[in-house]
């Protein structure tokens, strides 16, 4: 329907733009928290990466120690075997 006067017009596009104005307000704070919880989401993500590249690191060096351990018996166990069967 449309407005009878001058004021009711000015009227209806001020609530009009006092709507658009309150829906932008709410818009942005609805951003702002969005972007709040994907900062925290980040930085909890790249938390827990940063402790499984340290865990990584270090299976990483506890296997090349059992790996020199292994060696080692071997050699151990082939020299015994050599004494035992040439003695």
């Amino acid at each position: 329907m449309e407005p009878q006067t001058r004021k009711e017009a000015r009227e209806a596009r001020e609530q009009a733009a006092e709507a658009a104005r309150e829906r932008d307000r709410q818009r942005v704070a609805v951003e702002r928290d969005y972007a709040r919880e994907q900062e925290a989401s980040r930085a909890e993500a790249k938390g827990k990466q940063r402790i499984d590249q340290e865990a990584y690191h270090k299976v990483s060096a506890l296997k090349a120690k059992l790996n020199w351990a292994i060696g080692i018996v071997v050699v151990m166990l082939i020299i015994v075997a050599l004494v035992l069967f040439f003695v």
